[in-house]
């Protein structure tokens, strides 16, 4: 588990690379959770389940998992999970996405991610704690993510929830946590990426939704793992990416002196996946992740089958019904007929 009180009481100018402990790991427990019915439809049912985070170290305010589940009337054909992009805005539409795929017979999860919405830490403003300009905290903040993901498999197998043919959905940052936790979980059966990117890096320094954190990052003039040092950081996560491929496995490369802030990006993940387990949908007319960070994940997953569709970074959200149409096609629900989608004679397929 990662220490952010521990390491910054040994931190300082002695502090190396090998300090900063990433440990995705959390004790498994019988889970004690709420579930209220908060909304009911005609093919389908909605309820809010809370328990506790098994996260050990996180942040007050973000302690109590918060799970919207949709399930479908009668026997439920799959399941899938959902997991929302940075901030608030989205998860609305996200929730709307969850409704449609219970109408048609899909147990959906949409879980909210730590630091975000109504899970966001005392003090702090929703998703800005994944890219702070504290290095502790960003760790801190994307290990609690995927702990939280992890478990809530397992909450969902404890409870007869989760499905043979299981799925996850992640757009922008919940595609970046879907990606670490598809690569500590094998037991998920595909993976469906949406306008997400790699390279902590690059998108620190390029994205334009991230000038909040280079106003920091240049006030603060980080010492520790030289984020407020553009260059330097951009050279070191090029040379480290090359390096993945060293790495047996993802314990030797969290061990390794790898920096720090690449042990929580996706691109260095993407390297432990089956290709053959991922869909890649990009967003043609994506200005939020420059491009190459978009290649980057793509490129270190393998190159897997790639959906491009005409769409942004955030105006899809609005028709999310489209999207989860391609998604329904591509894996293939016998009981479902294939669903017409919009974007979807326009979308690029490749392998």
């Amino acid at each position: 588990m990662y220490r952010s009180k521990n390491l910054k009481e040994g931190g300082g100018k002695h502090t190396t690379q090998r300090d900063f402990k990433i440990d995705f790991s959390y004790a498994k427990q019988n889970i004690e959770f709420t579930q209220a019915f908060i909304n009911k439809g005609r093919n389908y049912r909605e309820s809010l389940i809370k328990f506790n985070s098994l996260y050990k170290y996180n942040k007050k305010g973000t302690e109590t998992n918060e799970i919207y589940l949709f399930e479908p009337r009668g026997k439920a054909l799959g399941v899938a999970l959902i997991l929302h992009g940075l901030g608030t805005k989205n998860i609305t539409y996200i929730l709307k996405m969850g409704r449609y795929f219970s109408k048609l017979g899909i147990r959906a999860v949409v879980p909210l991610l730590p630091d975000n919405y109504t899970r966001t830490s005392n003090g702090s403003m929703s998703g800005k704690n994944y890219f702070s300009a504290d290095i502790y905290t960003t760790l801190n903040t994307w290990e609690h993510a995927v702990v939280d993901v992890l478990s809530i498999i397992d909450f969902l197998k404890a409870n007869a929830l989760w499905h043979e043919r299981n799925f996850m959905i992640g757009y922008c940052l919940g595609g970046m946590v879907s990606v670490i936790a598809n690569a500590l979980n094998p037991e998920i059966k595909h993976n469906f990426i949406i306008a997400s990117g790699g390279n902590m890096a690059e998108l620190i320094w390029e994205s334009p939704t991230l000038e909040f954190t280079r106003r920091e990052l240049l006030k603060k003039k980080d010492q520790i793992a030289y984020l407020s040092d553009r260059e330097r950081l951009r050279k070191t996560f090029q040379n480290d990416l090359k390096r993945i491929g060293e790495f047996k496995n993802i314990q030797e490369f969290l061990n390794s002196d790898i920096h720090p802030l690449m042990k929580v990006d996706p691109a260095a993940y993407a390297k432990f996946l089956n290709r053959e387990k991922v869909t890649f949908l990009e967003a043609a007319f994506d200005k939020t992740l420059p491009k190459n960070t978009r290649k980057v994940l793509w490129e270190n997953l393998g190159r897997p089958r790639k959906v491009t569709v005409p769409i942004d970074h955030i105006t899809w959200l609005p028709f999310q019904r489209l999207i989860s149409n391609i998604i329904i096609n591509e894996m293939r629900f016998e009981e479902i007929k294939y669903r017409f989608a919009n974007l979807g004679y326009l979308a690029i397929l490749s392998k």
